[in-house]
């Protein structure tokens, strides 16, 4: 039935007041609720069984055994070179000295090769984020590890990823 240019309805239902907003918003809010604590439960798992870092395959499978590593600060910062030991380690390296460099006026942080095993050298550059052109061969037979480590003033540029 029309009544001056609008449709009257014959229905007493109003449906605002049957269905009210707060009824329908709070049924919304608490499935979005639900489907990001799913996510956030999903994304747990996929986290706990995913596999280990890289840094730490590097030292596992591509090398025979684990290198020994001397550590040593040659930018004068005190406590650096423990610093970097335990960095070092928690990457399974075995740090078997820490020590002071010739000197105090060390740049660039570098890695030397001491047995010939460019491969533990390498390997200890890599995990750090140390550019393989840092890493150079100095042979002595006198010492009884594969790598030395030489801290330089860069060293901020290395303990980021810590």
């Amino acid at each position: 039935m029309i009544w001056r240019g609008k449709i009257k309805s014959k229905s007493n239902l109003n449906i605002d007041e049957k269905y009210s907003g707060n009824k329908i918003s709070g049924f919304f809010a608490l499935n979005i609720l639900i489907i990001l604590i799913s996510i956030f439960l999903v994304y747990s798992i996929i986290i706990k069984i995913s596999p280990p870092k890289e840094e730490n395959i590097i030292v596992k499978e591509s090398l025979d055994r684990i290198p020994t590593v001397e550590v040593l600060n040659g930018c004068g910062y005190p406590g650096i070179a423990e610093k970097f030991t335990d960095l070092l380690r928690s990457k399974n390296f075995d740090v078997v000295k820490i020590g002071n460099f010739s000197s105090f006026d060390i740049d660039t942080t570098f890695v030397i090769d001491r047995l010939g095993e460019k491969k533990y050298a390498l390997a200890v550059a890599e995990s750090m984020k140390i550019p393989a052109e840092n890493v150079i061969q100095h042979f002595n037979k006198n010492y009884f590890l594969d790598v030395t480590f030489v801290i330089g003033k860069d060293f901020n540029n290395y303990l980021k990823g810590e």
